[in-house]
């Protein structure tokens, strides 16, 4: 009888959100809750130093570094906060109730003094990078994921635009740390390339929701009925990147004096909308990963096109 009972304590824990008794949170558990695979979308901030020149200075790759480190930690301690604040959302999603917080795998009282231990070294990091335009930069990513957690996450459209600002934020954090020359091209490219993978991230969801039976998703301003509407968003969001890439290496890429063979940057926009087209097949067909991003690292035929781009710039460079 008391195996029983203690069995069915430990079915109840994850439901009320209070922490497993007999457990204490894992390595693991700790890792999935700072989203520590997250950080590889935190090498954009590279970028900025590769396509302007800069990749031969040691000083913009510390600084980069520091940078990386930083918006690290920052992006850590928001996701959760925002786990703390979408505790009940959670909870009623088909994945995201397995979260450590959302299952009570994690007090709630470590969340939140490790998301202000990792708030203060990642600002801390940050002014190590640049000084205030550093801060600034992660100041303003931090503002603006918060507002998202809180708010800003469940008016549709606006949400896409505020996940494609994040990304566009790290390349800005990468012309800080390098101290290159800004290019409204490769913003204008960032905001519509990732904008469009955001949409490809809600349409997953919907298609699951849809899928289950479900009208509205949790904690998002999303419907059933809005998945061709998402849908036709996002494929054009993606051809206007492609047209985009094309414009940037028309007004910037070919007149920087980088490459040797700039001719070889052609393959880029073909290379692209391969991949573009084979995430939104896989997303209209219900079998994407809720972050394409995450998806891609993952993925054979994603990884071939990207190895074939590095090759693409290198020979471009070199050759």
């Amino acid at each position: 009888m008391a195996s029983d009972k203690r069995a069915r304590d430990l079915e109840a824990a994850p439901a009320r959100g209070a922490p497993d008794a007999w457990a204490r949170p894992s390595l693991m558990d700790w890792a999935r809750a700072l989203r520590l695979h997250q950080w590889v979308k935190n090498s954009l901030i590279f970028v900025p130093a590769v396509l302007g020149g800069a990749s031969h200075s040691p000083s913009a790759w510390i600084h980069g570094l520091l940078g990386f480190f930083g918006l690290g930690l920052v992006a850590s301690a928001t996701y959760v906060i925002n786990d703390l604040c979408d505790l009940a959302d959670d909870r009623a999603h088909w994945a995201k109730r397995h979260r450590p917080f959302a299952s009570g795998r994690i007090p709630i009282a470590a969340g939140v003094a490790v998301s202000g231990v990792g708030l203060v070294l990642g600002l801390g990091l940050a002014w190590m990078a640049q000084g205030l335009a550093a801060l600034g930069v992660v100041g303003a990513y931090l503002g603006l994921t918060l507002s998202y957690s809180l708010a800003m996450k469940r008016t549709p459209i606006l949400d896409v635009a505020i996940l494609a600002t994040l990304f566009t934020l790290r390349l800005a954090l990468g012309v800080v740390c390098a101290q290159v020359v800004w290019s409204a091209w490769l913003l204008v490219f960032s905001m519509f390339l990732f904008s469009s993978l955001s949409f490809a991230k809600r349409l997953t969801e919907i298609l699951r929701l849809k899928a289950q039976g479900g009208d509205r998703l949790p904690g998002r301003g999303y419907e059933a009925a809005d998945a061709p509407f998402v849908q036709a968003m996002g494929v054009s969001l993606s051809a206007a990147a492609v047209l985009v890439m094309v414009m940037y290496l028309i007004e910037e890429a070919f007149g920087t004096g980088l490459y040797r063979t700039p001719q070889l940057l052609w393959t880029l926009p073909l290379l692209l909308a391969l991949w573009l087209g084979r995430i939104w097949l896989l997303c209209g067909r219900g079998v994407l990963d809720d972050d394409p991003v995450i998806f891609a690292l993952r993925d054979r035929a994603s990884l071939a096109l990207g190895g074939l781009v590095a090759l693409s710039v290198l020979a471009a460079a070199l050759l």
